[in-house]
C-alpha cells in the first residue's frame, strides 16, 4: 500500500467494536442454553397434583314381598292419592334414611302382573306395576330382581317388572328382556364413584325362564367372572345381591358363610348383600369387607306365627376410594325396621319407639328391636 498513511483507531471506533463483541458473546451463550436467561430463571417449579379421597354411602334394604294384604293397603292408599295402587305411603317412614344415602338399593322379589293379567299371591305372585312408582318415591335408585319368584309370570312377567321399574326411573339387575340387556355391565356413577351392582338367585320355585339369560343363576365361577368384568369396565366398587340361604334360618348356613368368604377374598368384590331367608342373619367380616348374609323382609305378610319375618333393616355402608384407587369399607350401620301389618306401614323402629302417637304398638316395636339386636347387635345404629 505505497503512499497510504496508517492512522490509529478513533475512540468511537473502539467503542463500536467492543459493543459488537459483547453482543456476539451474549448470542452464543443463549444458543448454547436453548433460551434466554429470563427463560431459565422464570421457569416455575414442577408441581404434583393430589387427588382427594372420595366417599360414597350405599344403603341396602330387606325384601319387597307384597302379599295380597299389602297390595290391598296400597289400593286403599291409592283411593286417597288418586292412583289405582300407591305403595309410597307404606314406605314413607323410611324415606329420610333412604334419601340420605348416595346410592340406595332394594330387592324386588316378585314380578309385576303382565298387562291384562290378574293380581295374585303365593305361590305364583303378580303385583301391580305401581310398585315402581312407590320404589322411586321412597328414594331407592335401583333394585335387584333375581329371585326364586322371578319367573312366576313367565317371560311376560319379567318384561312387565322391568318395564315398571324403567317407567319409574329405577335401575335394576338380575333379570333381562333381551340377551343384549343381560350382557350389559350395570355401572352407575354416584358422587364421583363408579359402582357396579350385580344380582343372582339360587334358582326358581317353578320352571326356569324360557331363556337362560333372562335371569342370573348363582354360580360362584360366573359371579366372580362377572365381577372381574365389571372391575375391568371401570367399576371402583362392586356390590353383589344374592338370593340364597334357608328360609327362616337366623344364623346363616355353612354354604352361605363359605361362599361369602370366598367371594370377599376376590379383589373384584367389595360387598355381599343376602336375601331369601325372610329373616335377619349376621354380618360377616372378611379382610375388611362385609357380607350381610340376610337383611330380612321389608314388607311381607307370612303369618302371625313367624314374628321375625316382619323384621328388617336399612343397612348403610360407607366406602372411601383413595388416590390410588384403593377402597376402604366402614362396618355396616343398621337401622331396624318392622312391618306394621295392621297399619300397612314399615316402621323405622327407633323413631317409632320415640313417637308418643305409636305408644299402642310400643311392645311389638320393642320386641322387634330385641330380635334384631340378637342377630345384629354390634351393627345397630347408635350402638
Amino acid at each position: 500500500m505505497s503512499g497510504a498513511v496508517l492512522r490509529p483507531w478513533s475512540e468511537l471506533t473502539r467503542l463500536i467494536v467492543a459493543l459488537v463483541v459483547a453482543l456476539a458473546v451474549v448470542a452464543l451463550a443463549e444458543a448454547r442454553s436453548g433460551g434466554t436467561a429470563d427463560d431459565v430463571t422464570a421457569a416455575p417449579p414442577a408441581t404434583t397434583s393430589v387427588v382427594a379421597p372420595r366417599s360414597i354411602s350405599i344403603a341396602v334394604t330387606g325384601e319387597l314381598l307384597p302379599h295380597p294384604s299389602i297390595v290391598e293397603h296400597a289400593r286403599r292408599y291409592g283411593s286417597t292419592t288418586g292412583r289405582p295402587y300407591d305403595f309410597a305411603p307404606l314406605f314413607e317412614p323410611l324415606r329420610p334414611v333412604i334419601e340420605s344415602a348416595d346410592l340406595a338399593i332394594c330387592h324386588l322379589e316378585v314380578p309385576v302382573a303382565p298387562p291384562g293379567s290378574a293380581l295374585s299371591g303365593y305361590p305364583s305372585f303378580a303385583i301391580p306395576a305401581d310398585i315402581g312408582a312407590g320404589i322411586a318415591a321412597t328414594g331407592w335408585d335401583r333394585c335387584s330382581t333375581a329371585s326364586n319368584h322371578v319367573n312366576d309370570q313367565g317371560t311376560a312377567g319379567i318384561r312387565a317388572t322391568l318395564d315398571a321399574l324403567d317407567a319409574a326411573g329405577v335401575g335394576h339387575h338380575g333379570s333381562a328382556r333381551t340377551a343384549e340387556e343381560a350382557a350389559a355391565v350395570p355401572i352407575v356413577e354416584v358422587a364421583g364413584v363408579r359402582v357396579a351392582h350385580l344380582s343372582y338367585t339360587w334358582g326358581y320355585n317353578a320352571s326356569a325362564p324360557a331363556e337362560h339369560w333372562m335371569s342370573n343363576v348363582l354360580d360362584e365361577a360366573r359371579v366372580l367372572s362377572d365381577a372381574r368384568v365389571a372391575r375391568g369396565a371401570g367399576a371402583e366398587i362392586v356390590v353383589l345381591s344374592l338370593h340364597w340361604g334357608t328360609e327362616y334360618d337366623r344364623t346363616g348356613s355353612a354354604e352361605q358363610r363359605g361362599l361369602a368368604a370366598r367371594l370377599l377374598e376376590s379383589p373384584d368384590v367389595d360387598l355381599v348383600v343376602g336375601h331369601g331367608p325372610h329373616v335377619l342373619q349376621p354380618v360377616l367380616e372378611h379382610a375388611g369387607e362385609h357380607a350381610l348374609l340376610s337383611v330380612g323382609n321389608l314388607v311381607a305378610n307370612q303369618g302371625g306365627d313367624r314374628p321375625a319375618t316382619y323384621d328388617g333393616v336399612v343397612a348403610v355402608v360407607t366406602f372411601t376410594v383413595d388416590a390410588t384407587g384403593g377402597v376402604v369399607a366402614s362396618p355396616p350401620v343398621v337401622h331396624p325396621t318392622w312391618y306394621d301389618r295392621d297399619a300397612g306401614r314399615v316402621r323405622l323402629v327407633d323413631a317409632a319407639l320415640a313417637d308418643p302417637a305409636l305408644a299402642g304398638i310400643g311392645d311389638r316395636l320393642a320386641a322387634s328391636r330385641a330380635r334384631t339386636a340378637e342377630v345384629l347387635g354390634p351393627q345397630l345404629a347408635g350402638v
